[in-house]
């Protein structure tokens, strides 16, 4: 039985670093494709597309494609998006999503692929990406709703171009495959699958020895992905920008004072996303705890906090903006660590292209918002603070999130349109500038087009503050401040955080944090064991146990 999902696998390339059409290059008797192939048929999807390009005729001849539609992309040389647009074309109409795979990654298991298309069919996100220690990899699962975005993209650029857009909407999705990493693209890489695979590595070494690059600039020092003669320590800084650029949420952890003993020094900083998991390095075990902990409240409520962990919290002056907890950790010492939430700015979406609408387009820059523009024949150039301009009412629907505030400005042009479309979605904020008159009339068309009353309730007409406004841009001031008293007084809602493969948990009798039950850490007493964060914890556990198991009953 299938699951709505279509896999496009991606072989129309040059392959200029390989030399050779990845395609067709074999290892362990299998060539690439038909490794990628095996694996989506055990997978079960609905539809493998294969989409050919450069050496089409040979790839045809020298793979097995029965049961594949095969699309041959004439104009491969464009780069990777003219790819991926002619395969999600061949897209059957029954198909909810894309699957969008690499040949060349040939290891990735069937259980990934199967993982994956599982959890895109619970449905509460639209963009899923496998991860693998952390890191983000390949095939990703998209709706396949938001494909007529990927039209206006060109290049070598895949799908990855609807992350910023959609930050809200991306699911990560944790698998136990280092394949995800790991795409063939050299002959050095190949020799060193092969010389893994004759000298009889297990599959997942080699895999991890060609993922140690990225695993390394992933990694917080108290992990160990990859051998130590190939660790360095992660680049914070670059990854928070990039997160930053695809709208991803996370809290940027900085040491801003530390008194010895402590592990933790001034300037050391850590990346924690939505999820918990976290790069960087700001302290020990016990700090990590912590720091994850306010992370994911700073986070959730949307503002900065002074995180300050010290052997004697209670004797510590209580100030605002700082969150005192205890050291637990043997050796003891105090830390304080900034933590500023990164959020992606909430979506200021605009359909028109009156005087009044790109008044709005002028102040959402200025007041924190991603600017989105709906304006059929409008020139970017004309806008230059707009951040997406949407050029057709059909490509308004990837932008109708929880955090959209949308004002409908058309002036008449398509102000039906345009409604019809945003009412039918749970956003913020819905604001139809209209004269009550004529608000009426488009009321009344919209229902013959099926929004409901429930729906049209929460269009506000006349909409914005009354400021006697009169000019374009006062009214655009009104709009504005109406918005921002709806942005600042509603409850705050968190992004949902990708769902992490979940472990069995115990907490550490002694210093109460939380423990992964596989931790070898561990000690039976009267028929119960109990599980340690550190050794230090697990000998005072020894020495005395009932002094604890006391306290923590």
């Amino acid at each position: 039985m299938g699951d709505g999902t279509t896999a496009v696998v991606l072989a129309a390339g040059l392959s200029r670093r390989m030399g050779r059409p990845k395609a067709l290059v074999s290892v362990g008797g299998k060539r690439f494709l038909e490794r990628v192939l095996a694996s989506l048929r055990s997978a079960r999807v609905d539809q493998i597309v294969v989409v050919l390009g450069h050496q089409a005729d040979a790839i045809r001849s020298s793979v097995p494609l029965d049961g594949v539609t095969v699309v041959v992309n004439a104009e491969y040389a464009r780069g990777m998006a003219s790819s991926l647009r002619a395969g999600l074309a061949a897209a059957r109409p029954t198909s909810r999503r894309a699957m969008v795979v690499l040949a060349d990654q040939p290891f990735v298991a069937a259980e990934t692929f199967h993982r994956l298309s599982e959890r895109a069919r619970r449905g509460d996100g639209r963009i899923f990406i496998p991860t693998y220690r952390g890191v983000l990899g390949n095939p990703v699962v998209f709706d396949l709703e938001l494909a007529p975005e990927l039209a206006r993209v060109d290049g070598d650029v895949g799908c990855r171009a609807l992350f910023p857009h959609h930050a809200t909407e991306i699911r990560e999705v944790p698998v136990d495959d280092p394949a995800v990493l790991v795409d063939v693209d050299t002959e050095s890489e190949l020799r060193a699958v092969e010389d893994g695979l004759a000298r009889s590595v297990p599959l997942e070494r080699v895999l991890l020895e060609l993922a140690a690059p990225r695993l390394a600039l992933h990694a917080a020092p108290g992990e160990r992905p990859v051998p130590r003669s190939l660790r360095r320590p992660p680049d914070v800084p670059a990854l928070a920008e990039r997160l930053r650029a695809e709208r991803v949420p996370f809290a940027l952890a900085t040491v801003v004072r530390a008194v010895r003993p402590t592990s933790g020094r001034p300037g050391y900083r850590a990346i924690v996303r939505l999820d918990g998991t976290h790069v960087g390095w700001v302290g020990g075990a016990c700090t990590e705890h912590l720091l994850v902990t306010e992370a994911r409240a700073a986070m959730a409520e949307g503002s900065p906090r002074l995180l300050r962990v010290t052997p004697d919290p209670d004797r510590t002056s209580t100030e605002e903006g700082v969150v005192n907890r205890a050291m637990t950790c043997q050796s003891g010492g105090t830390v304080e660590i900034f933590i500023e939430p990164n959020l992606p700015k909430p979506t200021l979406l605009i359909a028109g292209d009156s005087p009044v609408a790109t008044s709005l387009a002028a102040l959402g820059p200025l007041l924190g918002f991603r600017v989105v523009l709906v304006a059929p024949g409008v020139e970017p150039t004309e806008l230059p603070e707009v951040d997406v301009f949407v050029p057709e009412l059909e490509g308004l629907a990837p932008h109708l999130t929880a955090d959209c505030y949308a004002v409908v400005a058309s002036m008449g042009k398509y102000d039906e349109a345009a409604l019809g479309r945003i009412a039918r979605r749970p956003v913020a904020f819905i604001g139809l500038v209209a004269s009550r008159k004529r608000a009426s009339s488009v009321f009344a068309a919209v229902r013959e087009d099926g929004v409901t009353e429930a729906q049209l309730a929460t269009v506000r007409n006349p909409v914005g503050v009354d400021i006697s406004a009169s000019t374009p841009e006062e009214i655009a001031l009104s709009v504005m401040a109406e918005i921002t008293r709806v942005r600042r007084t509603a409850p705050a809602v968190p992004a949902e955080a990708p769902s992490p493969v979940p472990a069995a948990m115990a907490i550490d009798p002694v210093c109460h944090m939380e423990v992964e039950t596989s931790s070898p850490l561990r000690r039976a007493h009267e028929g119960t064991t109990y599980y340690f964060c550190s050794d230090a914890c697990r000998r005072r556990f020894a020495r005395t146990p009932a002094k604890f198991l006391v306290r923590t009953a």
